[in-house]
């Protein structure tokens, strides 16, 4: 399996959100999981605030490895967020019944508000 940054403007993520029901034309970073020529999975942050970037897609094609595949890409936007020198990133869920809750939780991840979860990275200095 590959990674690829791109943009929202990338017509795989474009058709890929669209199976989804979801169409994004904010700027974002876009990782799309490539699997021998077929886009399985898709994940994207975009600017919250001046200190934090906003995971808004987390698509997976797939039941087979959900959990690991959604880790692996959003371990990979949690670095580029790092590279842009964001101090944490947040996600929305619509539910707290959202069956990713429990993956974010695995990741550090810890509710600020009733459906917001926050990730805080840590300082190297």
């Amino acid at each position: 399996m590959e990674i690829i940054v791109t943009n929202e403007m990338d017509e795989r993520f474009i058709e890929f959100c669209k199976s989804f029901g979801c169409f994004l034309d904010d700027p974002q970073v876009v990782l799309l999981l490539n699997n021998f020529g077929k886009i399985v999975g898709c994940a994207s942050f975009k600017v919250y605030d001046a200190d934090s970037a906003e995971i808004t897609t987390l698509f997976l094609n797939s039941y087979d490895d959900r959990e690991r595949i959604a880790y692996k890409l959003i371990r990979q936007l949690e670095k580029i967020a790092i590279d842009y020198e964001f101090k944490s990133i947040i996600v929305n869920f619509d539910s707290n019944e959202d069956i990713l809750i429990e993956i974010f939780e695995k990741l550090d991840y810890k509710f600020i508000d009733e459906l917001v979860m926050k990730k805080e990275f840590k300082s190297l200095i």
